[in-house]
């Protein structure tokens, strides 16, 4: 493998990437000076060196595209049941029905992890924290259990599969040069270890420090809850759950995969969107949905405005995407890397594994899950293909690290959405989380290894 010198500038600002995520500095303009570097070296001109500045944008933006939309018109949608009290009616039925710390803490962390797949963590936070955790705490849950739950299972595991939305796989996968299908097949048993490991340690911590006096409930602040509803509001409580469970058995018996499940599931969330808005204000509804439609495309621009240039210099590491960068016939340059290392260090399932899933929680370390996942998705590409490893086992455990840790749950500026709306300490939230989930990504390591 014959390396240039475009190669090792780009192993150099991978290398100062990583490390600016480990000291939690931003790193967009390493990114963005490394992409023009890279660029004017490779192509020997600096005007085209100017170029792939905006190129690198441009085929980053492009696969973010659809994320960013049905992201936005899933908060549009959270937005609208929300100003109409739909959120309040629909998590009513739970308020009788959670008794025990026990309960509560299952029940709290399932209905924030099920409406989290579908509007991602941090709005269902501002959705379910104000009406679930009073409900909790009167249960006999403390405070940092359901602020706890509510993270494990939103930012940890809805996340970290995403299997409704499929943010997450498709900026993997695109990265990895693997498909969207297959990691998300690839990434249901390591969820599923890192996810069963992380909750049940986590509660059974917590059940040990209550019994030891160390944890009490506290004072129960209750939310405002409202006591008159409207039509639409009913109509949503009603039509929106049931609407999605039925896109989701149709996605899987139709079957629907990838960009088409997303496609379907979009258009769903927006009828559904402008059938409540034309129910709550009538006459009115046009300028109510060019107002809720704003704010839900303005949270999520703000998520992923950040991710885009780090996700261009990233993508010319892989050689899919690399040639819409730099032109026919470009190197993926960290894929070249991969196999001139792979050509000198015998390397094995084992301590590649080991290198994705370190390198996923230390991209995570900035605080935002996804932008690591185009470097994990390199590196799987890069340090799996020369040794014949499942590209998409190495991408989805990459994945794992990046979310877990920068998702928001062992980080503290991550959580800070859920220490806001609860009340609790983030340091103390994210040192609670931290050995349940640093066993949960060691076994699902371990799972990733076996089936890789």
């Amino acid at each position: 493998m014959h390396l240039t010198p475009s190669h090792w500038i780009y192993l150099a600002v991978v290398v100062l990437v990583i490390i600016g995520m480990a000291l939690r500095k931003g790193v967009i303009p390493v990114c963005v000076l490394g992409t023009f570097a890279i660029g004017w070296v490779y192509t020997h001109s600096f005007v085209k060196g100017l170029q792939t500045l905006y190129n690198a944008n441009l085929a980053s933006a492009t696969n973010l595209l659809g994320i960013i939309i049905i992201i936005g018109l899933m908060v549009a949608l959270l937005r609208l049941m929300e100003r109409i009290g739909a959120d309040q009616l629909l998590l009513r039925p739970f308020r009788n029905s959670v008794k025990t710390p026990g309960v509560a803490f299952w029940g709290t962390g399932l209905i924030k992890g099920a409406v989290s797949l579908f509007v991602w963590p941090t709005p269902a936070t501002m959705m379910v924290a104000p009406l679930m955790t009073p409900i909790a705490m009167r249960a006999g849950l403390p405070l940092i259990g359901a602020a706890m739950t509510m993270n494990l299972f939103g930012h940890g595991i809805a996340l970290s599969g995403d299997f409704v939305i499929q943010g997450a796989p498709k900026l993997t996968s695109s990265a990895a040069g693997v498909s969207v299908t297959s990691v998300l097949q690839a990434s249901v048993p390591l969820v599923l270890a890192t996810g069963v490991v992380s909750t049940v340690l986590g509660y059974l911590f917590l059940r040990r420090d209550m019994r030891r006096g160390k944890l009490t409930v506290g004072e129960v602040q209750a939310a405002q809850v409202r006591t008159e509803f409207g039509a639409a509001a009913k109509f949503a409580a009603v039509v929106v759950p049931s609407a999605f469970l039925a896109t989701i058995l149709t996605t899987i018996l139709l079957p629907l995969r990838g960009g088409d499940a997303t496609a379907f599931i979009g258009g769903v969330a927006l009828l559904l969107f402008l059938a409540i808005a034309i129910l709550e204000y009538g006459l009115k509804a046009p300028a109510a949905v060019m107002t809720f439609l704003q704010d839900g495309f303005i949270f999520s621009i703000r998520v992923f405005a950040p991710v885009i240039p780090i996700a261009g210099f990233f993508f010319m590491g892989s050689p899919d995407v690399s040639p819409q960068i730099l032109g026919t016939g470009a190197p993926g340059f960290l894929l070249d890397l991969g196999k001139a290392l792979a050509a000198h260090v015998p390397l094995s399932v084992a301590p590649v594994a080991i290198i994705i899933v370190l390198v996923g929680v230390i991209a995570g370390l900035d605080g935002s899950g996804f932008s690591g996942l185009v470097l994990v998705g390199t590196l799987a590409q890069a340090l799996g293909t020369p040794i014949g490893a499942n590209v998409a086992v190495l991408a989805a455990l990459g994945q794992m690290g990046s979310v877990w840790s920068g998702g928001g749950t062992l980080v503290p500026w991550g959580v800070l959405d859920i220490a806001g709306v609860t009340g609790c300490d983030p340091e103390e939230l994210t040192r609670r989380n931290f050995i349940p989930v640093i066993c949960g990504l060691a076994v699902a390591t371990v799972v990733a290894i076996l089936l890789a």
